[in-house]
């Protein structure tokens, strides 16, 4: 169990960085876009930086909720045997 509790871990951590990785590109890019009144890198960051951050992001948020749920459940063992 502790080694799908590390491989959970890793996956979060690596799509969590992934995600603020490219939200930071993401914003700066249509930022500098907006300022250079360039409509075409709007679309590409649009096209190219979006769709895998999402992917990221569903990735992050499925691994966090799986290891909250297995942290929850853990706790609730650990109770159970200390009351008897």
């Amino acid at each position: 169990m502790h080694q799908i509790r590390r491989a959970l871990q890793a996956i979060f951590v690596l799509t969590l960085a992934a995600l603020l990785v490219g939200g930071i590109l993401f914003v700066v890019g249509q930022a500098a876009a907006l300022a250079a009144g360039q409509g075409a890198w709007l679309a590409f960051f649009d096209d190219a930086v979006k769709p895998p951050m999402c992917i990221a992001a569903s990735l992050c948020a499925v691994a966090g909720f799986l290891l909250g749920y297995k942290s929850r459940q853990d706790q609730g063992v650990k109770q159970e045997a200390g009351t008897r």
